[in-house]
């Protein structure tokens, strides 16, 4: 059973992520922003951190930053979740330091899909 903070100022968006994981056997760690998200992250040490790019207050890139500048977070993989699928974008949120990238509104099947790979990676990586 993998651990997983998700972070969405959405509650729409973080209760079909939380139950869509519990249901396929993870625990799921939820936080309504990125003060939030940093602090269940060092606090748990998650394998895996699905990360909402615009939020209130910090933002994704923001908690990003203060996951990866803390010793005992800055190797968990880190997810990004966005509404705004712009060309060009991923390769932004991935030069930010985002692991990976996942559309909003959620499919289900890519978010399992996206969830899986990077727990994969993250054990064999």
């Amino acid at each position: 059973m993998s651990c997983i903070v998700v972070a969405d100022d959405e509650a729409l968006n973080l209760e079909l992520a939380r139950d869509v994981l519990k249901l396929d056997g993870h625990r799921v760690l939820t936080a309504a922003d990125g003060e939030q998200a940093v602090a269940l992250t060092i606090a748990e040490r998650p394998d895996l951190v699905l990360l909402d790019v615009r939020m209130p207050g910090l933002d994704g890139p923001a908690a990003l930053a203060r996951i990866r500048a803390d010793a005992r977070t800055r190797d968990i993989p880190v997810v990004a979740l966005t509404a705004c699928a712009m060309l060009g974008e991923e390769e932004q949120l991935l030069a930010e330091g985002f692991d990976g990238y996942i559309s909003k509104p959620f499919e289900i099947d890519a978010l399992r899909a996206r969830v899986r790979d990077m727990l994969e990676a993250g054990r064999h990586g």
